[in-house]
């Protein structure tokens, strides 16, 4: 079972971009869904919540520091984008690993939201979100699910958020082929042979006790 970290973008002090349906923020709306998605399952997933700093890079890497400090496997910071007239899906990545985390996410995204599929983006040191993406141990990505500034981004995200809660969560805790052996299949015939033997073991046992009685 993989440990989810959800961090939440932004802090309350600056809490990023505001819809144009209702002007909540990046920070308010996307607390909630992290909390959506952390009731899918308490035990593997936990909230982590930026706080304000004099120094976003202290702010970072105090927020990275505790997803390190409880293990994560994965982690993913929540945004929502703002640009005039644009719409769509979109998730960010900075390194190979990040990148198959984000790519099963990124199609659970769109494929759940219905909206453009801009696709993952590998970023660099200096653009957008980079030191998110490189500040933990666990693989990163930060997503942008949809543009809170194009009223009909954000009127779909309401309407679906409990099904993008349950994609997100999904795609996160995925476990890849290769992470795990695959289980031989049982058959009848190997379960009887493995009872017969349990009851063969069980008569051995008895006449032990009843030579030692």
């Amino acid at each position: 079972m993989r440990k989810i970290a959800i961090v939440v973008g932004h802090n309350a002090s600056a809490q990023g971009a505001v819809r144009a349906t209702d002007g909540r923020t990046e920070y308010d709306w996307n607390g909630e869904l992290a909390e959506q998605i952390r009731a899918l399952n308490p035990a593997q997933v936990r909230v982590f919540r930026r706080e304000a700093s004099r120094s976003y890079a202290a702010e970072i890497r105090a927020v990275y520091d505790a997803v390190n400090a409880w293990g994560a496997d994965v982690s993913a910071e929540l945004h929502f984008n703002a640009a005039p007239g644009a719409t769509g899906t979109e998730t960010l990545c900075a390194t190979e690993r990040g990148r198959e985390v984000a790519e099963p996410v990124q199609r659970a995204m769109v494929a759940v939201l219905g909206l453009r599929d801009r696709g993952v983006k590998k970023v660099g040191p200096g653009d957008r979100g980079h030191a998110s993406l490189v500040a933990g141990s666990a693989p990163a990505v930060l997503l942008e699910p949809y543009f809170g500034s194009y009223v009909s981004d954000a009127t779909r995200a309401d309407e679906c958020r409990d099904a993008l809660a349950l994609a997100i969560f999904t795609a996160l805790g995925g476990v890849n082929a290769r992470d795990v052996a695959p289980e031989p299949p049982v058959d009848a015939t190997t379960v009887a042979a493995l009872q017969a033997e349990v009851a063969r073991l069980q008569g051995v046992l008895a006449e032990i006790r009843a030579l030692a009685g």
